[in-house]
């Protein structure tokens, strides 16, 4: 008799199910037996569909009731956060994934006596303002920059780090807006990374056109030849296990097998004109023929230069 499955009780859990999710809907791709594919994925699809109207309705209700910022509040639960990711619920814009990221710190800071307003987001690179009591205080102010860094890390992933502004006014000679440089400080220096390249297959092993999935650093990966060049994405639906490859390819358009989502391969910009994440895009490297996907990063040797 088989045992029932046990409740999930923690992220390590929760993986571990998107995990055999990905792998049994990889089980249903290979069955020879059409008919069973496309009722099994028909399925699937149905109960994507249940869930999508019935959470669209509940964040709909939160709304009307007043209370949005429990919605991100409550993202900040990596299990919430991949159910609203899946049915985009959750915003792409980058000041909009900063400000998400920054409300699981807000408590913190406010506890602190600060408050923390965000200027801009340029390339991953998040402009700031501390104010309040704690500003001022070395200790307080480097434990919530540390605090913030950590909370973007976590919810942006775009975030190449923070640059905080000084709260003082504008001198009168200066156009109003205008912050001077010495007044411009960076609260990190990150260490410096660089990709870590595998190879992975020979060009000629994916002619023009086409597109293989291989198994590269324990990630999946979605590799196409799109007029002779060769471009790889991780081969699943952003914010779901769902896997990419069981979509339409049309060179250089992937559409997701799932909800119709449309994708450029070569940037994993969307296209569709919705809302909703972009694919994850790979490094890749050709050399001698071969093709190489870079999935982990290392220090630069002699680590981060000296200020």
């Amino acid at each position: 008799m088989n045992e029932e499955p046990k409740p999930l009780s923690a992220d390590d859990n929760f993986n571990a199910a998107l995990q055999r999710l990905d792998e049994l809907v990889q089980e249903f791709d290979e069955l020879p037996f059409p008919d069973v594919r496309e009722k099994a994925f028909e399925m699937l699809q149905l109960i994507d569909a249940v869930h999508r109207e019935s959470l669209g309705r509940l964040i709909a209700f939160i709304h009307q009731q007043g209370h949005p910022e429990l919605v991100l509040r409550a993202a900040h639960d990596p299990a919430v956060q991949t159910l609203l990711h899946l049915y985009d619920f959750l915003p792409t814009e980058d000041r909009e994934q900063v400000e998400l990221a920054l409300e699981a710190i807000r408590p913190y800071i406010h506890s602190h006596g600060g408050q923390v307003q965000v200027l801009g987001v340029e390339e991953g690179i998040v402009h700031l303002r501390l104010t309040g009591t704690c500003h001022g205080c070395a200790g307080s102010v480097n434990t919530l920059q540390r605090g913030i860094e950590v909370a973007l890390r976590d919810h942006y992933p775009r975030f190449q780090r923070i640059e905080v502004h000084d709260a003082a006014p504008v001198p009168t000679h200066q156009a109003p807006g205008v912050i001077p440089i010495d007044q411009l400080k960076t609260v990190s220096r990150r260490e410096m990374r660089q990709p870590v390249f595998t190879r992975v297959a020979a060009v000629q092993d994916i002619p023009i056109g086409t597109y293989k999935v291989f198994e590269v650093d324990h990630t999946r990966a979605f590799i196409a030849n799109v007029n002779g060049e060769i471009f790889a994405v991780h081969n699943n639906c952003p914010g779901s296990a769902a896997p990419l490859n069981l979509g339409r390819f049309k060179p250089p358009i992937i559409v997701c097998p799932w909800h119709n989502e449309t994708w450029d391969i070569r940037t994993g910009k969307r296209l569709d004109g919705e809302r909703g994440p972009n694919l994850q895009v790979l490094p890749v490297a050709i050399v001698d023929g071969t093709i190489q996907l870079a999935i982990d990063t290392a220090p630069v040797n002699g680590g981060p230069e000296n200020a």
